[in-house]
């Protein structure tokens, strides 16, 4: 088999859909190694196609192999499928009715995308702004992108990489920072990031706009303040005290009114008066060593 042109084993490997198929020999891993992103993409296709319009992307997406240029060729592959189906749809002489088949659509956002760090050309991956401007159906659909994908994974590990361009992008999308417990808050408290808090829990402000007054001119006005995202939960204090960051202790106590409750103020407390060891003990052993006792 290791002597058969590309094109064939190729062939052999759509027919199979057998993921374990490019492992029988080095050959054979080498051509579908690679292959075209539109070879991929209609492995791709035939191998979840049956899986419906809402499923084949989130499941292709899962996979290391699938980049922009792959989910862009599986689009058309889909497409050209959808087009197809049509004109049978409209074809007189069919014997029986052909179901639509609908767009694809990308509910799921995989958690490959947002594990690797950012380049710093590119701290937004490309493949991510793709799947938000392509397959969003409008008017808060189900399947519609979400950007709190597994419980909030993709939030947590923008925060978790200091990456300030992906955590905007993500909470324009609809991210919220209270999933799993307030997870994305509590990592940039642990990191002792002020900025990075204050991002999760203040919307982004619009500045200044303009008012058009009676004479035609436009003077201008400062816009109303957004309300927060989230309500800050008293422990996100209490887990900043413990951590010692006084700016980020200061800023939900005294800007944002969380107030701590007084256990943990007096614990803290008893942890800054707690006596330190003598070192008496030390300095007479010390003392001995010198003197020749030992």
């Amino acid at each position: 088999m290791d002597s058969l042109p590309v094109e064939l084993i190729q062939q052999i490997h759509l027919l199979a859909l057998n993921p374990f198929f490019p492992q029988t020999s080095r050959t054979i891993y080498a051509s579908l190694h690679r292959s075209s992103p539109f070879y991929t993409a209609e492995y791709l296709f035939r191998l979840y196609r049956s899986h419906g319009a809402n499923e084949v992307l989130v499941r292709a997406l899962r996979h290391p192999v699938c980049d922009i240029h792959v989910v862009k060729a599986l689009v058309e592959a889909w497409d050209r499928s959808r087009s197809r189906r049509a004109d049978n749809q409209n074809d007189q002489t069919s014997p029986r009715q052909i179901p639509v088949v609908p767009p694809l659509t990308c509910r799921e956002l995989p958690r490959r995308l947002f594990r690797s760090p950012p380049l710093p050309s590119t701290p937004i991956p490309p493949l991510i702004i793709y799947i938000f401007e392509t397959f969003v159906q409008g008017s808060g659909s189900t399947y519609d992108p979400s950007p709190n994908s597994h419980k909030g994974y993709p939030l947590c590990r923008a925060v978790l990489q200091s990456n300030y361009e992906l955590v905007t992008y993500l909470l324009q999308k609809g991210a919220d920072p209270s999933l799993k417990d307030y997870m994305a808050v509590e990592i940039a408290v642990s990191m002792k990031d002020l900025k990075m808090v204050k991002l999760l829990v203040e919307r982004e402000q619009s500045g200044f706009g303009t008012t058009r007054t009676g004479d035609k001119s436009e003077s201008p006005t400062k816009k109303m303040k957004l309300g927060d995202r989230i309500t800050v939960p008293v422990k996100m204090v209490e887990s900043a005290m413990k951590k010692g960051t006084k700016d980020i202790v200061n800023y939900l106590v005294y800007d944002k009114k969380v107030i701590p409750p007084l256990s943990s103020i007096m614990d803290l407390g008893k942890a800054d008066t707690k006596p330190k060891p003598k070192a008496k003990h030390q300095f007479n052993k010390s003392k001995k060593r010198k003197a020749g006792f030992q």
